[in-house]
């Protein structure tokens, strides 16, 4: 059983970012995160969320999910970081962020496969991450990230 409010508070404790910009892991749930921030932090001088900040909520949210979920299922000794992404802005965010993180079901259960064979290499998958403001699409990241076991 995933203990979301102790994650966090790692989380908050190891990556001061997360406090500035106030976000919160609201729900974890079958391979899907969900996070929300404040519009005031990471806001820009448009009065809108700042790229920046959109950017750095859905890389944190590709890792965390992603942590999560192998944790979930066991493998807790794992080194995850992001290989790629591709960020699409649809829209400018005026009020609080909802974000959607969602690991893709086949190439994590052949991660989770391999790792638990204990693999040696370097697994990708994939993540995606779609942000909201008031049920309104407004930027999604593709993320390919590596995992390996420490």
């Amino acid at each position: 059983m995933i203990d979301l409010s102790t994650f966090e508070a790692e989380c908050r404790r190891d990556i001061p970012l997360l406090n500035a910009m106030q976000l919160s892991l609201r729900s974890y749930d079958n391979l899907t995160l969900k996070l929300d921030a404040p519009l005031a932090p990471n806001i820009n001088n448009k009065g809108t969320a700042f790229g920046g900040s959109i950017a750095s909520i859905c890389l944190f949210a590709g890792w965390a999910v992603a942590t999560l979920g192998f944790t979930e299922h066991g493998v807790t000794n794992t080194e995850i970081v992001v290989y790629q992404s591709e960020m699409t802005f649809l829209r400018p965010a005026r009020g609080h962020l909802d974000v959607v993180a969602h690991l893709k079901p086949s190439d994590f259960r052949e991660c989770l496969d391999r790792l638990q064979r204990g693999s040696d290499k370097r697994l990708r998958f994939d993540v995606r991450i779609d942000l909201y403001h008031d049920d309104e699409h407004c930027a999604t990241m593709r993320g390919i990230y590596v995992v390996w076991l420490k």
